[in-house]
Protein backbone atom coordinates (compact mmCIF):
# COMPACT_ATOMS: atom_id res chain seq x y z
CA UNK A 1 0.00 0.00 0.00
CA UNK A 2 2.85 2.38 0.84
CA UNK A 3 4.57 1.61 -2.46
CA UNK A 4 1.32 2.13 -4.36
CA UNK A 5 0.96 5.61 -2.86
CA UNK A 6 4.36 6.86 -4.00
CA UNK A 7 3.33 7.92 -7.52
CA UNK A 8 0.29 9.73 -6.15
CA UNK A 9 2.44 11.53 -3.55
CA UNK A 10 4.85 12.52 -6.29
CA UNK A 11 2.00 13.96 -8.39
CA UNK A 12 0.68 15.96 -5.43
CA UNK A 13 4.19 17.20 -4.66
CA UNK A 14 4.61 18.30 -8.28
CA UNK A 15 1.27 20.11 -8.20
CA UNK A 16 2.26 21.79 -4.93
CA UNK A 17 5.61 22.84 -6.39
CA UNK A 18 3.96 24.32 -9.48
CA UNK A 19 1.46 26.14 -7.28
CA UNK A 20 4.25 27.53 -5.11
CA UNK A 21 6.22 28.80 -8.11
CA UNK A 22 3.09 30.43 -9.51
CA UNK A 23 2.40 32.03 -6.17
CA UNK A 24 5.80 33.72 -6.24
CA UNK A 25 4.87 35.36 -9.54
CA UNK A 26 1.41 36.30 -8.31
CA UNK A 27 2.87 38.06 -5.27
CA UNK A 28 4.87 40.34 -7.55
CA UNK A 29 2.10 41.46 -9.89
CA UNK A 30 -0.72 43.91 -9.36
CA UNK A 31 -3.62 42.63 -11.48
CA UNK A 32 -5.62 39.43 -11.77
CA UNK A 33 -5.07 36.91 -14.53
CA UNK A 34 -8.41 37.86 -16.17
CA UNK A 35 -7.23 41.48 -16.19
CA UNK A 36 -4.07 40.58 -18.08
CA UNK A 37 -6.05 38.48 -20.54
CA UNK A 38 -8.47 41.33 -21.14
CA UNK A 39 -5.62 43.81 -21.58
CA UNK A 40 -3.93 41.57 -24.16
CA UNK A 41 -7.22 41.10 -26.04
CA UNK A 42 -7.77 44.87 -26.11
CA UNK A 43 -4.26 45.86 -27.13
CA UNK A 44 -4.19 43.19 -29.86
CA UNK A 45 -7.61 44.08 -31.28
CA UNK A 46 -6.45 47.71 -31.39
CA UNK A 47 -4.71 46.87 -34.67
CA UNK A 48 -8.08 46.10 -36.20
CA UNK A 49 -8.98 49.71 -35.46
CA UNK A 50 -5.96 50.82 -37.49
CA UNK A 51 -6.85 48.87 -40.62
CA UNK A 52 -6.89 50.74 -43.89
CA UNK A 53 -9.19 49.42 -46.60
CA UNK A 54 -11.85 47.12 -45.17
CA UNK A 55 -12.64 45.27 -41.94
CA UNK A 56 -11.77 48.13 -39.59
CA UNK A 57 -14.00 47.48 -36.57
CA UNK A 58 -13.82 51.05 -35.28
CA UNK A 59 -15.54 52.42 -38.39
CA UNK A 60 -17.67 49.34 -39.05
CA UNK A 61 -21.00 50.51 -40.56
CA UNK A 62 -19.88 54.15 -40.36
CA UNK A 63 -21.26 56.33 -43.16
CA UNK A 64 -20.64 60.10 -42.95
CA UNK A 65 -23.24 62.49 -44.30
CA UNK A 66 -22.86 63.08 -48.01
CA UNK A 67 -20.66 60.01 -48.59
CA UNK A 68 -21.82 57.29 -50.99
CA UNK A 69 -23.22 54.23 -49.25
CA UNK A 70 -20.81 51.96 -51.12
CA UNK A 71 -18.05 53.44 -48.93
CA UNK A 72 -19.73 52.43 -45.66
CA UNK A 73 -16.98 51.44 -43.25
CA UNK A 74 -14.33 51.53 -46.00
CA UNK A 75 -11.16 53.66 -45.92
CA UNK A 76 -8.82 54.41 -48.82
CA UNK A 77 -9.60 51.27 -50.81
CA UNK A 78 -8.51 53.34 -53.83
CA UNK A 79 -4.82 53.49 -52.81
CA UNK A 80 -2.86 52.46 -55.89
CA UNK A 81 0.07 53.18 -58.18
CA UNK A 82 -1.37 53.15 -61.66
CA UNK A 83 -2.89 49.68 -61.95
CA UNK A 84 -1.08 48.38 -58.84
CA UNK A 85 -3.49 47.93 -55.91
CA UNK A 86 -1.96 49.28 -52.68
CA UNK A 87 -5.03 49.21 -50.45
CA UNK A 88 -4.88 47.68 -46.99
CA UNK A 89 -2.24 47.84 -44.31
CA UNK A 90 -2.41 49.94 -41.14
CA UNK A 91 -2.99 53.62 -40.50
CA UNK A 92 -0.10 54.85 -38.41
CA UNK A 93 -1.34 56.70 -35.31
CA UNK A 94 -4.26 59.11 -35.07
CA UNK A 95 -3.66 59.90 -38.72
CA UNK A 96 -4.40 57.87 -41.85
CA UNK A 97 -1.03 57.80 -43.62
CA UNK A 98 0.64 54.41 -44.04
CA UNK A 99 4.25 55.00 -42.96
CA UNK A 100 6.72 52.20 -43.70
CA UNK A 101 9.10 53.07 -40.86
CA UNK A 102 6.57 52.10 -38.19
CA UNK A 103 4.38 49.63 -40.09
CA UNK A 104 7.06 47.11 -41.08
CA UNK A 105 8.68 47.37 -37.65
CA UNK A 106 5.42 46.90 -35.74
CA UNK A 107 4.33 43.86 -37.72
CA UNK A 108 7.65 42.12 -37.16
CA UNK A 109 7.68 42.87 -33.42
CA UNK A 110 4.14 41.47 -33.07
CA UNK A 111 4.86 38.34 -35.08
CA UNK A 112 8.24 37.72 -33.44
CA UNK A 113 6.64 37.90 -30.04
CA UNK A 114 4.08 35.27 -31.05
CA UNK A 115 6.81 33.04 -32.46
CA UNK A 116 8.75 33.19 -29.19
CA UNK A 117 5.92 33.37 -26.63
CA UNK A 118 3.07 31.59 -28.43
CA UNK A 119 1.55 30.16 -25.24
CA UNK A 120 0.75 33.68 -24.10
CA UNK A 121 -1.74 34.28 -26.92
CA UNK A 122 -5.37 33.24 -27.32
CA UNK A 123 -8.02 32.97 -30.02
CA UNK A 124 -11.13 34.93 -29.13
CA UNK A 125 -12.35 36.30 -32.46
CA UNK A 126 -12.21 35.97 -36.24
CA UNK A 127 -10.42 38.17 -38.74
CA UNK A 128 -13.69 39.86 -39.73
CA UNK A 129 -15.00 40.19 -36.11
CA UNK A 130 -18.16 38.33 -37.07
CA UNK A 131 -19.04 37.45 -33.47
CA UNK A 132 -19.10 41.07 -32.38
CA UNK A 133 -20.91 42.15 -35.53
CA UNK A 134 -23.61 39.49 -35.26
CA UNK A 135 -24.27 40.22 -31.59
CA UNK A 136 -23.67 43.97 -31.92
CA UNK A 137 -21.66 43.64 -28.73
CA UNK A 138 -18.04 44.77 -28.74
CA UNK A 139 -16.82 44.68 -25.13
CA UNK A 140 -14.83 41.98 -23.38
CA UNK A 141 -17.54 41.38 -20.83
CA UNK A 142 -20.16 40.71 -23.54
CA UNK A 143 -18.38 37.46 -24.46
CA UNK A 144 -19.43 37.72 -28.12
CA UNK A 145 -16.00 36.65 -29.34
CA UNK A 146 -16.64 33.74 -31.80
CA UNK A 147 -13.08 32.35 -32.26
CA UNK A 148 -12.00 31.02 -35.66
CA UNK A 149 -9.24 28.58 -34.69
CA UNK A 150 -6.44 31.05 -35.48
CA UNK A 151 -4.70 33.11 -32.77
CA UNK A 152 -5.96 36.69 -32.80
CA UNK A 153 -2.47 38.07 -33.24
CA UNK A 154 -2.13 36.21 -36.56
CA UNK A 155 -5.49 37.53 -37.74
CA UNK A 156 -4.35 41.07 -37.00
CA UNK A 157 -0.90 40.78 -38.56
CA UNK A 158 -2.31 39.04 -41.64
CA UNK A 159 -4.04 42.29 -42.58
CA UNK A 160 -0.56 43.83 -42.62
CA UNK A 161 1.14 41.00 -44.52
CA UNK A 162 -1.62 41.11 -47.16
CA UNK A 163 -0.43 44.67 -47.76
CA UNK A 164 3.27 43.76 -47.51
CA UNK A 165 2.77 41.32 -50.39
CA UNK A 166 1.52 44.26 -52.46
CA UNK A 167 4.52 46.35 -51.35
CA UNK A 168 6.94 43.78 -52.82
CA UNK A 169 5.62 42.97 -56.32
CA UNK A 170 9.05 41.93 -57.57
CA UNK A 171 12.74 42.05 -56.65
CA UNK A 172 13.30 45.58 -57.92
CA UNK A 173 10.19 47.40 -56.63
CA UNK A 174 9.38 48.32 -53.04
CA UNK A 175 6.52 50.55 -51.83
CA UNK A 176 7.03 52.16 -48.44
CA UNK A 177 4.59 55.05 -47.90
CA UNK A 178 1.05 55.88 -48.98
CA UNK A 179 -0.23 59.39 -48.30
CA UNK A 180 1.37 62.54 -46.92
CA UNK A 181 1.40 63.83 -43.38
CA UNK A 182 0.63 67.46 -44.22
CA UNK A 183 -2.62 66.98 -46.18
CA UNK A 184 -3.66 64.16 -43.85
CA UNK A 185 -3.53 66.47 -40.82
CA UNK A 186 -5.72 69.19 -42.35
CA UNK A 187 -9.07 67.97 -40.96
CA UNK A 188 -10.35 66.17 -37.86
CA UNK A 189 -12.57 63.60 -39.61
CA UNK A 190 -12.71 59.82 -39.94
CA UNK A 191 -10.81 57.95 -42.61
CA UNK A 192 -14.13 57.09 -44.26
CA UNK A 193 -14.83 60.79 -44.76
CA UNK A 194 -11.25 61.87 -45.47
CA UNK A 195 -10.89 59.64 -48.53
CA UNK A 196 -13.59 61.75 -50.24
CA UNK A 197 -11.81 65.06 -49.52
CA UNK A 198 -9.76 67.02 -51.99
CA UNK A 199 -6.22 65.69 -52.36
CA UNK A 200 -4.92 68.79 -50.55
CA UNK A 201 -7.00 67.75 -47.51
CA UNK A 202 -5.93 64.11 -47.45
CA UNK A 203 -8.31 62.67 -50.06
CA UNK A 204 -7.73 60.27 -52.91
CA UNK A 205 -5.75 59.73 -55.01
CA UNK A 206 -3.02 59.72 -52.38
CA UNK A 207 0.67 60.16 -53.15
CA UNK A 208 2.62 56.89 -53.35
CA UNK A 209 6.32 56.53 -52.50
CA UNK A 210 8.46 53.66 -53.72
CA UNK A 211 12.00 52.42 -54.32
CA UNK A 212 13.95 54.09 -51.48
CA UNK A 213 17.70 53.75 -51.04
CA UNK A 214 16.93 51.71 -47.97
CA UNK A 215 17.43 48.16 -46.66
CA UNK A 216 15.86 48.71 -43.24
CA UNK A 217 12.18 48.78 -44.24
CA UNK A 218 12.44 45.92 -46.75
CA UNK A 219 14.42 44.08 -44.06
CA UNK A 220 11.54 44.22 -41.58
CA UNK A 221 8.99 43.70 -44.36
CA UNK A 222 10.71 40.57 -45.64
CA UNK A 223 11.40 39.24 -42.14
CA UNK A 224 7.70 39.56 -41.32
CA UNK A 225 6.65 37.80 -44.52
CA UNK A 226 9.14 34.96 -43.98
CA UNK A 227 8.01 34.50 -40.39
CA UNK A 228 4.34 34.59 -41.42
CA UNK A 229 5.11 31.92 -44.03
CA UNK A 230 6.29 29.65 -41.23
CA UNK A 231 3.55 30.45 -38.75
CA UNK A 232 0.62 30.39 -41.17
CA UNK A 233 1.50 27.28 -43.17
CA UNK A 234 -0.81 25.02 -41.15
CA UNK A 235 -3.78 27.33 -41.72
CA UNK A 236 -3.25 28.16 -45.40
CA UNK A 237 -0.18 26.63 -47.12
CA UNK A 238 -0.87 28.56 -50.34
CA UNK A 239 -0.88 31.90 -48.54
CA UNK A 240 2.27 30.90 -46.65
CA UNK A 241 4.02 30.10 -49.92
CA UNK A 242 3.01 33.49 -51.32
CA UNK A 243 4.44 35.21 -48.24
CA UNK A 244 7.72 33.37 -48.69
CA UNK A 245 7.98 34.32 -52.37
CA UNK A 246 7.53 38.00 -51.55
CA UNK A 247 9.95 37.73 -48.62
CA UNK A 248 12.62 36.75 -51.14
CA UNK A 249 11.67 39.78 -53.26
CA UNK A 250 12.20 41.98 -50.19
CA UNK A 251 15.55 40.26 -49.60
CA UNK A 252 16.69 40.96 -53.16
CA UNK A 253 15.65 44.60 -52.84
CA UNK A 254 17.33 45.08 -49.46
CA UNK A 255 20.54 43.47 -50.66
CA UNK A 256 20.67 45.88 -53.59
CA UNK A 257 19.89 49.00 -51.52
CA UNK A 258 22.02 49.17 -48.37
CA UNK A 259 21.21 52.29 -46.40
CA UNK A 260 18.33 53.94 -44.54
CA UNK A 261 15.85 56.74 -45.23
CA UNK A 262 13.23 58.57 -43.22
CA UNK A 263 9.72 59.55 -44.28
CA UNK A 264 9.93 61.57 -47.51
CA UNK A 265 7.48 64.38 -46.70
CA UNK A 266 8.28 66.56 -43.74
CA UNK A 267 10.34 64.05 -41.79
CA UNK A 268 7.47 62.59 -39.78
CA UNK A 269 9.67 59.56 -39.05
CA UNK A 270 13.43 59.37 -39.01
CA UNK A 271 15.64 56.81 -40.66
CA UNK A 272 16.69 53.69 -38.85
CA UNK A 273 20.12 54.08 -37.33
CA UNK A 274 21.63 50.85 -38.66
CA UNK A 275 20.18 48.98 -41.65
CA UNK A 276 22.33 45.91 -40.97
CA UNK A 277 20.18 45.05 -37.94
CA UNK A 278 17.03 44.53 -40.00
CA UNK A 279 19.02 42.70 -42.66
CA UNK A 280 20.16 40.17 -40.06
CA UNK A 281 16.52 39.71 -39.01
CA UNK A 282 15.54 39.12 -42.64
CA UNK A 283 18.27 36.57 -43.29
CA UNK A 284 17.49 34.77 -40.04
CA UNK A 285 13.78 34.40 -40.79
CA UNK A 286 14.47 33.27 -44.35
CA UNK A 287 16.79 30.59 -43.00
CA UNK A 288 14.20 29.30 -40.54
CA UNK A 289 11.52 29.39 -43.26
CA UNK A 290 13.57 27.64 -45.96
CA UNK A 291 16.42 25.83 -44.16
CA UNK A 292 18.70 27.33 -46.82
CA UNK A 293 22.01 27.66 -44.99
CA UNK A 294 23.21 30.48 -47.23
CA UNK A 295 20.83 32.83 -45.36
CA UNK A 296 22.23 31.67 -42.02
CA UNK A 297 25.78 32.15 -43.25
CA UNK A 298 24.98 35.66 -44.42
CA UNK A 299 23.33 36.62 -41.14
CA UNK A 300 26.30 35.35 -39.13
CA UNK A 301 28.71 37.19 -41.42
CA UNK A 302 27.46 40.45 -39.93
CA UNK A 303 28.34 39.20 -36.46
CA UNK A 304 31.83 38.36 -37.66
CA UNK A 305 32.46 41.69 -39.41
CA UNK A 306 33.18 44.57 -37.05
CA UNK A 307 32.07 47.08 -39.70
CA UNK A 308 28.63 45.50 -39.85
CA UNK A 309 28.19 44.18 -36.31
CA UNK A 310 24.59 44.81 -35.23
CA UNK A 311 24.53 47.77 -32.88
CA UNK A 312 22.65 48.69 -29.70
CA UNK A 313 21.45 52.25 -29.10
CA UNK A 314 19.95 54.31 -26.31
CA UNK A 315 16.69 52.39 -26.17
CA UNK A 316 14.51 50.05 -28.21
CA UNK A 317 12.08 51.52 -30.77
CA UNK A 318 11.38 51.58 -34.51
CA UNK A 319 14.72 53.28 -35.30
CA UNK A 320 16.85 51.54 -32.65
CA UNK A 321 16.32 47.80 -32.61
CA UNK A 322 19.67 46.07 -32.78
CA UNK A 323 18.53 43.89 -29.89
CA UNK A 324 16.40 41.85 -32.29
CA UNK A 325 19.45 41.16 -34.46
CA UNK A 326 21.34 40.03 -31.37
CA UNK A 327 18.42 37.83 -30.36
CA UNK A 328 18.21 36.26 -33.80
CA UNK A 329 21.94 35.62 -33.90
CA UNK A 330 21.55 33.85 -30.56
CA UNK A 331 18.84 31.66 -32.11
CA UNK A 332 21.29 30.85 -34.90
CA UNK A 333 23.65 29.40 -32.29
CA UNK A 334 25.91 32.41 -31.76
CA UNK A 335 26.34 32.03 -28.00
CA UNK A 336 28.29 35.27 -27.69
CA UNK A 337 25.19 37.16 -28.77
CA UNK A 338 23.04 35.27 -26.31
CA UNK A 339 25.33 36.47 -23.55
CA UNK A 340 25.43 40.00 -24.95
CA UNK A 341 21.65 40.16 -25.20
CA UNK A 342 21.03 38.96 -21.64
CA UNK A 343 23.76 41.17 -20.17
CA UNK A 344 22.41 44.18 -22.07
CA UNK A 345 18.85 43.57 -20.86
CA UNK A 346 19.99 43.20 -17.27
CA UNK A 347 22.16 46.31 -17.29
CA UNK A 348 20.28 48.68 -19.60
CA UNK A 349 16.64 47.74 -19.09
CA UNK A 350 16.09 45.89 -15.80
CA UNK A 351 18.91 47.88 -14.20
CA UNK A 352 17.77 51.28 -15.45
CA UNK A 353 14.77 52.21 -13.28
CA UNK A 354 13.57 55.01 -11.02
CA UNK A 355 12.61 54.70 -7.36
CA UNK A 356 9.28 53.12 -8.33
CA UNK A 357 10.90 50.51 -10.55
CA UNK A 358 9.83 52.19 -13.82
CA UNK A 359 12.22 52.06 -16.76
CA UNK A 360 13.85 55.46 -17.37
CA UNK A 361 15.36 55.05 -20.84
CA UNK A 362 14.09 56.39 -24.14
CA UNK A 363 12.52 59.71 -25.02
CA UNK A 364 9.77 61.92 -23.63
CA UNK A 365 7.55 61.81 -26.72
CA UNK A 366 5.35 58.73 -26.50
CA UNK A 367 7.34 57.85 -23.42
CA UNK A 368 5.37 54.74 -22.37
CA UNK A 369 6.28 52.95 -25.58
CA UNK A 370 9.81 52.73 -24.16
CA UNK A 371 8.50 51.38 -20.86
CA UNK A 372 6.48 48.71 -22.68
CA UNK A 373 9.37 47.86 -25.01
CA UNK A 374 11.74 47.45 -22.07
CA UNK A 375 9.32 44.98 -20.45
CA UNK A 376 9.10 43.06 -23.72
CA UNK A 377 12.89 42.93 -24.00
CA UNK A 378 13.02 41.42 -20.52
CA UNK A 379 10.43 38.80 -21.48
CA UNK A 380 12.43 37.83 -24.56
CA UNK A 381 15.58 37.49 -22.49
CA UNK A 382 13.77 34.95 -20.30
CA UNK A 383 13.27 32.83 -23.43
CA UNK A 384 17.04 32.79 -23.84
CA UNK A 385 17.52 31.66 -20.24
CA UNK A 386 17.97 34.92 -18.34
CA UNK A 387 17.85 33.98 -14.64
CA UNK A 388 17.82 37.52 -13.22
CA UNK A 389 15.71 37.28 -10.05
CA UNK A 390 14.22 40.72 -10.74
CA UNK A 391 13.12 39.93 -14.29
CA UNK A 392 9.44 39.13 -13.70
CA UNK A 393 9.11 41.86 -11.09
CA UNK A 394 10.46 44.34 -13.65
CA UNK A 395 7.95 43.21 -16.28
CA UNK A 396 5.01 43.31 -13.87
CA UNK A 397 5.95 46.67 -12.38
CA UNK A 398 6.25 48.42 -15.73
CA UNK A 399 3.21 46.86 -17.39
CA UNK A 400 1.12 47.27 -14.22
CA UNK A 401 2.04 50.96 -14.24
CA UNK A 402 0.69 51.28 -17.78
CA UNK A 403 -2.46 49.39 -16.76
CA UNK A 404 -3.14 51.75 -13.85
CA UNK A 405 -1.16 50.67 -10.81
CA UNK A 406 0.42 54.04 -10.07
CA UNK A 407 0.00 56.98 -7.72
CA UNK A 408 -2.76 58.45 -9.91
CA UNK A 409 -4.57 55.13 -10.48
CA UNK A 410 -4.37 56.19 -14.13
CA UNK A 411 -4.57 53.58 -16.85
CA UNK A 412 -2.93 54.61 -20.12
CA UNK A 413 -4.86 52.09 -22.22
CA UNK A 414 -8.07 53.45 -23.74
CA UNK A 415 -10.98 51.49 -22.26
CA UNK A 416 -9.04 49.58 -19.61
CA UNK A 417 -9.64 50.39 -15.94
CA UNK A 418 -11.92 52.77 -14.08
CA UNK A 419 -9.73 55.77 -14.90
CA UNK A 420 -8.52 55.53 -18.47
CA UNK A 421 -7.98 58.05 -21.30
CA UNK A 422 -11.34 59.43 -22.44
CA UNK A 423 -9.84 61.92 -24.87
CA UNK A 424 -7.09 60.13 -26.81
CA UNK A 425 -5.64 61.83 -29.87
CA UNK A 426 -7.27 59.55 -32.46
CA UNK A 427 -9.77 60.51 -35.12
CA UNK A 428 -11.56 57.27 -35.99
CA UNK A 429 -12.37 56.30 -32.40
CA UNK A 430 -14.91 59.15 -32.01
CA UNK A 431 -16.70 58.53 -35.35
CA UNK A 432 -16.99 62.31 -35.72
CA UNK A 433 -16.86 64.02 -39.10
CA UNK A 434 -17.70 67.52 -37.87
CA UNK A 435 -14.08 68.66 -38.34
CA UNK A 436 -14.14 70.49 -35.01
CA UNK A 437 -11.23 72.72 -34.03
CA UNK A 438 -8.96 72.33 -31.01
CA UNK A 439 -11.54 73.65 -28.57
CA UNK A 440 -14.29 71.41 -29.94
CA UNK A 441 -12.18 68.28 -29.92
CA UNK A 442 -12.21 68.11 -26.13
CA UNK A 443 -16.02 67.82 -26.20
CA UNK A 444 -15.95 64.66 -28.33
CA UNK A 445 -16.96 61.39 -26.67
CA UNK A 446 -16.17 57.82 -27.68
CA UNK A 447 -19.29 55.85 -28.69
CA UNK A 448 -20.05 52.71 -26.67
CA UNK A 449 -18.91 50.33 -29.43
CA UNK A 450 -15.41 51.81 -29.47
CA UNK A 451 -14.81 52.40 -25.78
CA UNK A 452 -12.58 49.35 -25.26
CA UNK A 453 -10.21 50.45 -28.02
CA UNK A 454 -7.02 49.14 -26.37
CA UNK A 455 -4.91 52.04 -27.67
CA UNK A 456 -1.97 52.90 -25.39
CA UNK A 457 -1.35 56.64 -25.27
CA UNK A 458 2.13 58.10 -24.92
CA UNK A 459 1.41 58.98 -21.30
CA UNK A 460 3.75 60.08 -18.54
CA UNK A 461 6.12 58.25 -16.21
CA UNK A 462 5.35 60.43 -13.19
CA UNK A 463 2.87 63.06 -12.16
CA UNK A 464 -0.67 63.63 -13.40
CA UNK A 465 -1.73 62.80 -16.93
CA UNK A 466 -3.50 65.58 -18.87
CA UNK A 467 -6.34 63.83 -20.69
CA UNK A 468 -6.48 66.20 -23.64
CA UNK A 469 -6.84 65.37 -27.34
CA UNK A 470 -4.65 68.30 -28.37
CA UNK A 471 -1.76 67.26 -26.13
CA UNK A 472 -0.67 64.67 -28.69
CA UNK A 473 2.81 64.19 -27.24
CA UNK A 474 1.15 62.30 -24.39
CA UNK A 475 -2.40 61.54 -25.62
CA UNK A 476 -1.56 60.00 -29.01
CA UNK A 477 -0.63 56.35 -29.49
CA UNK A 478 0.27 54.30 -32.52
CA UNK A 479 0.97 50.94 -34.04
CA UNK A 480 4.57 51.03 -32.82
CA UNK A 481 3.46 52.05 -29.29
CA UNK A 482 1.25 49.00 -28.84
CA UNK A 483 3.64 46.47 -30.36
CA UNK A 484 5.96 46.02 -27.39
CA UNK A 485 3.03 46.23 -24.96
CA UNK A 486 1.28 43.32 -26.68
CA UNK A 487 4.47 41.26 -26.44
CA UNK A 488 4.99 42.06 -22.76
CA UNK A 489 1.37 41.21 -21.91
CA UNK A 490 1.74 37.93 -23.79
CA UNK A 491 4.83 37.15 -21.70
CA UNK A 492 2.90 37.82 -18.48
CA UNK A 493 0.07 35.56 -19.62
CA UNK A 494 2.54 32.84 -20.58
CA UNK A 495 3.95 32.92 -17.03
CA UNK A 496 0.75 33.23 -15.03
CA UNK A 497 -1.72 31.31 -17.19
CA UNK A 498 -0.21 29.66 -20.28
CA UNK A 499 -2.73 29.26 -23.06
CA UNK A 500 -3.92 25.67 -23.36
CA UNK A 501 -4.71 25.61 -27.05
CA UNK A 502 -2.10 23.44 -28.72
CA UNK A 503 -0.91 26.33 -30.84
CA UNK A 504 2.55 26.52 -29.31
CA UNK A 505 4.94 24.94 -31.80
CA UNK A 506 8.56 23.87 -32.03
CA UNK A 507 9.08 26.73 -34.45
CA UNK A 508 12.80 26.28 -34.85
CA UNK A 509 12.72 22.49 -35.05
CA UNK A 510 11.96 20.15 -37.92
CA UNK A 511 8.93 18.42 -36.39
CA UNK A 512 6.00 20.75 -35.91
CA UNK A 513 2.97 19.48 -33.97
CA UNK A 514 -0.33 21.26 -33.43
CA UNK A 515 -3.65 20.33 -31.86
CA UNK A 516 -6.78 22.39 -32.54
CA UNK A 517 -9.40 23.64 -31.84
CA UNK A 518 -8.51 23.93 -28.21
CA UNK A 519 -10.44 24.23 -25.95
CA UNK A 520 -13.03 22.03 -27.67
CA UNK A 521 -16.48 20.78 -26.74
CA UNK A 522 -16.19 18.02 -29.36
CA UNK A 523 -13.03 16.37 -30.64
CA UNK A 524 -9.54 17.60 -31.50
CA UNK A 525 -7.58 17.68 -34.76
CA UNK A 526 -3.90 16.81 -34.84
CA UNK A 527 -1.50 17.97 -37.53
CA UNK A 528 2.22 17.19 -37.58
CA UNK A 529 5.14 16.87 -39.94
CA UNK A 530 5.93 13.34 -38.70
CA UNK A 531 4.19 10.24 -37.32
CA UNK A 532 4.05 9.69 -33.54
CA UNK A 533 2.87 7.38 -30.83
CA UNK A 534 0.33 9.42 -28.89
CA UNK A 535 -0.76 8.86 -25.29
CA UNK A 536 -3.53 10.79 -23.55
CA UNK A 537 -3.17 11.21 -19.78
CA UNK A 538 -5.60 12.69 -17.28
CA UNK A 539 -4.48 15.28 -14.71
CA UNK A 540 -3.23 12.56 -12.34
CA UNK A 541 -1.03 11.03 -14.99
CA UNK A 542 -3.15 7.96 -15.79
CA UNK A 543 -2.98 6.84 -19.42
CA UNK A 544 -6.48 6.81 -20.90
CA UNK A 545 -5.73 6.24 -24.58
CA UNK A 546 -2.78 5.33 -26.79
CA UNK A 547 -2.67 5.34 -30.59
CA UNK A 548 -0.33 5.78 -33.54
CA UNK A 549 -1.03 9.03 -35.35
CA UNK A 550 -0.81 9.82 -39.01
CA UNK A 551 0.16 13.37 -39.88
CA UNK A 552 -3.48 14.35 -39.88
CA UNK A 553 -5.53 12.72 -37.16
CA UNK A 554 -8.69 13.30 -35.10
CA UNK A 555 -9.23 12.17 -31.52
CA UNK A 556 -10.93 12.96 -28.22
CA UNK A 557 -14.63 12.79 -29.09
CA UNK A 558 -15.28 10.36 -26.23
CA UNK A 559 -13.29 12.25 -23.57
CA UNK A 560 -15.18 13.67 -20.62
CA UNK A 561 -14.86 17.41 -19.88
CA UNK A 562 -11.53 18.17 -18.24
CA UNK A 563 -7.82 18.90 -18.77
CA UNK A 564 -5.69 16.25 -20.51
CA UNK A 565 -2.01 15.88 -21.36
CA UNK A 566 -1.30 14.65 -24.89
CA UNK A 567 2.19 13.13 -25.09
CA UNK A 568 3.91 12.59 -28.45
CA UNK A 569 6.79 10.09 -28.69
CA UNK A 570 9.02 8.44 -31.27
CA UNK A 571 11.15 5.37 -30.65
CA UNK A 572 10.21 5.36 -26.99
CA UNK A 573 11.40 8.95 -26.49
CA UNK A 574 8.93 11.67 -25.53
CA UNK A 575 9.08 14.52 -28.05
CA UNK A 576 6.43 16.94 -26.86
CA UNK A 577 3.45 17.35 -24.53
CA UNK A 578 0.41 19.50 -25.36
CA UNK A 579 -2.32 20.24 -22.83
CA UNK A 580 -5.87 20.17 -24.18
CA UNK A 581 -9.11 21.25 -22.53
CA UNK A 582 -12.34 19.34 -23.24
CA UNK A 583 -15.31 21.54 -22.40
Amino acid sequence: MIEDNKPMKKIYLTILTIFSLSALDLCAQGFSIPDYKKALWMTTRMYGGQRSGTNNWLVYNHLPNGVSSNLTGISFAGDKDGAVDLSGGWHDCADHVKFGQTQFYSAYVLLKSYAEISNGYSDYYAYDYKGYKNANKWNWEDNAHAPNGIPDILDEVKHATDFFIKCTPNSSTFYYQIGQGGPDHMQWVTSVKMQTNAVSAGGEPRVVYKNPADASMPGFCGATLALMARLYSKYDPTYAATCLTHATYAYDYAKAHPGTVGSPDGGFYGANTHWEDEYVDLCTELFFATNNTSYKTEAISFANNTNKDPNIYYSFDYTNNGELAWYNLALLGQTAFKTKFIDHVNADFIGKVDGNGIYTGGGNWGTLRYVANAAWMAGLSAKLGNTNSNLNKFVYTNIDYIMGKNAQNQSFIVGFGAKNPLHPHHRNVYLSDANVGDAGQQTLTIPAKNQQFGYMVGGVRSGAYADQITNYQTSEGGIDYNAGLVGALAYINSVLAPVVNGLAEDLYGNNSISVFPNPSSDGFNLQSTADYTVRIHNELGKTLQEFNSSRVHSFGNNLQPGLYHVVFSQGGKNIKTINVLKQ
